[in-house]
């Protein structure tokens, strides 16, 4: 299944900003769905931990296209 991150949503520059201060690379940003820790939140809302951060997100999965899509909410230090 593809995974697939939207960065246009005005939240997700919210996400950005946050990477950038904390010091976390792209690649450690999805190293962090592909490989951490996931917990649910609420329904489609999940926060997954990965080395010293972690990252709250919501996740709709379109098996029709067989697509999973990431809209990141925030990125929280630990």
């Amino acid at each position: 299944m593809e995974l697939k991150i939207n960065w246009h949503l005005k939240r997700a520059k919210h996400v950005r900003d946050r990477m950038l201060l904390r010091g976390i690379s792209f690649n450690e940003f999805v190293d962090c769905f592909e490989k951490g820790r996931k917990i649910r939140q609420d329904k489609y809302i999940f926060e997954s931990f990965w080395r010293y951060y972690s990252v709250v997100y919501e996740q709709r999965i379109y098996p029709d296209k067989e697509l999973k899509k990431i809209y990141p909410i925030t990125v929280k230090m630990w």
